[in-house]
Formats: structure tokens, C-alpha cells, sequence
């Protein structure tokens, strides 16, 4: 079987999930994204990673593929919804 690949995180941006994941005062959903991010990094497969954080694998993979795609504000953090339509009373 294959060895998982690390993910490249640059210095910053390990630096910020490591403060997310200290913090007692973020939402549980925020560390687990960002622990997800630290253990892929330190080169933990992907099904190791759904174990350790208690999620399933396709969440894992949702995670690092937002993280690719548009960095790490964009992996951590869900874009706003698009909202209630407005109504007229």
C-alpha cells in the first residue's frame, strides 16, 4: 500500500492552526478543520486522520480539498449561505 503524502503547509499557516487548535474559544467544528490540516501534514492517512477526529472520510477529504483549492481561511471556515429571502409585510 502507498504511503500517505504530507501536506505542504508554509510556516504561517501551520502557525495559525496550531493557535486554533490551543484556543478554548473556537467552535468545535473550526479545531477539528484545522486538526485535520496539522495531522495531514504531518503525514497521517486520510482514514487515520477520520479516526482520530471522530468525522467521516469524505469530510476529511471535503477539508483539504477547500484547503487546496482556496487556502486556509477558506478551509476553515464555511462562506456564507445565501440567506432568507426578503419579504414584504
Amino acid at each position: 500500500m502507498a504511503k500517505a503524502q504530507p501536506l505542504i503547509l508554509p510556516d504561517d499557516d501551520r502557525e495559525y492552526f496550531e493557535s486554533i487548535v490551543r484556543t478554548r474559544t473556537m467552535q468545535a467544528q473550526i479545531v477539528s478543520r484545522a486538526r485535520i490540516l496539522l495531522l495531514k501534514a504531518d503525514g497521517d492517512s486520510v482514514d487515520t486522520i477520520a479516526e482520530k477526529v471522530g468525522l467521516n472520510r469524505n469530510s476529511v477529504l471535503l477539508c483539504l480539498k477547500k484547503y487546496r483549492n482556496g487556502g486556509a481561511e477558506n478551509a476553515i471556515f464555511d462562506t456564507p449561505g445565501r440567506g432568507r429571502n426578503a419579504e414584504i409585510t
